[in-house]
């Protein structure tokens, strides 16, 4: 395992649930076809968003935005879909990205070195959207951002995901229908399993870019050093991975085929990565029969360490797509 992989995965586990989360109805599983996927992950209406303007330098202006969740889960500041945008002042813009952040990030500055400075140059517009349980969307008992999206909690984590992608589908639409232009779609980590599984079903993605992407919620859970203590919960109430598998399998999305044309996808992933394994990150590639794909010779630590390389791969893969 690469040094700062194993560093980080040790200051990772430093927070973790105090108490058990463990719970589940035992409600029937969700049917894992196109009539359960369309049924799941409902078309959201149009939201309306309030923009809170923070400052302004030069052709760009950003700040805050918000809008009401359609899907509620009973704790208010989560219920708040929300993030940060960076927009062109002087004229509309033709691209409008939107980046999704991963599990337990604790800020947004990782992602805004990464690709700010080239999107900026491009005159794109920029919306970071934040995640179910996140940030500001994180209740106040929560000991870490995201304890609650994903857990030995069943059913609070099927609604989270649910709500991930209707809000993020809730946002394309507003874009699509207010600005037009272009979407691109680019998730890292935990961001990358909500954008893979938001591109089975939103067809109004222009590109869609994976870092570092998980797949499988269950076998991340289940197989990686991060879902150790998620596992050990479900484990001391007698739960198995077969059951997980089948109760979480409607956020697998290497079940389903994306319905975007693969020549727009874009999945970049890590050798090394015991975050997210290569083996299930090669699950998704080859199940959605071969997109382009980038593998580094770097663990997860690769968005800091790979961060300029992964930069100009990201911008050099929308050029050629969108020149």
């Amino acid at each position: 395992m690469p040094l700062l992989d194993r560093y980080l995965l040790h200051q990772l586990h430093r927070k973790r649930s105090r108490d058990s989360q463990y719970a589940y109805d035992f409600m029937s599983p969700i049917s894992v076809d196109i009539a359960g996927l369309q049924a799941n992950y409902a078309t959201p209406e149009v939201p309306h968003i309030h923009w809170t303007r923070s400052d302004e330098r030069g052709n760009y202006e950003w700040g805050r935005y918000a809008f009401d969740s359609e899907i509620s889960s009973g704790h208010r500041n989560n219920d708040v879909a929300s993030g940060r945008y960076y927009a062109g002042r002087t004229k509309e813009a033709k691209e409008h990205v939107i980046f999704v952040h991963g599990w337990r990030m604790d800020g947004l500055d990782r992602i805004k070195e990464l690709f700010l400075p080239g999107f900026m140059n491009r005159g794109a517009d920029m919306y970071f959207f934040t995640l179910p349980y996140h940030f500001e969307r994180s209740p106040e008992e929560a000991l870490y951002g995201g304890e609650y999206m994903v857990s030995a909690n069943i059913d609070r984590t099927l609604l989270a995901v649910k709500q991930a992608v209707s809000d993020l589908r809730a946002l394309i639409r507003w874009i699509k229908e207010r600005k037009g232009g272009r979407v691109i779609l680019i998730g890292i980590s935990l961001g990358g399993f909500v954008t893979n599984l938001t591109g089975v079903i939103e067809e109004r993605i222009d590109l869609l870019i994976s870092v570092m992407y998980a797949n499988r919620l269950a076998y991340s859970v289940w197989k990686t050093i991060p879902g150790k203590y998620i596992r050990e919960d479900l484990e001391r109430h007698g739960f198995t991975y077969e059951q997980l598998e089948s109760c979480w399998a409607i956020t697998d999305p290497s079940r389903f085929e994306p319905v975007i044309p693969k020549d727009r996808i874009l999945l970049l992933s890590g050798r090394y990565d015991r975050y997210v394994l290569e083996e299930d990150a090669a699950r998704l590639w080859e199940s959605w029969d071969k997109p382009k794909r980038i593998v580094y010779a770097s663990g997860h630590a690769g968005i800091v360490l790979k961060r300029r390389q992964i930069a100009e791969d990201v911008l050099s893969f929308v050029s050629s797509r969108l020149s």
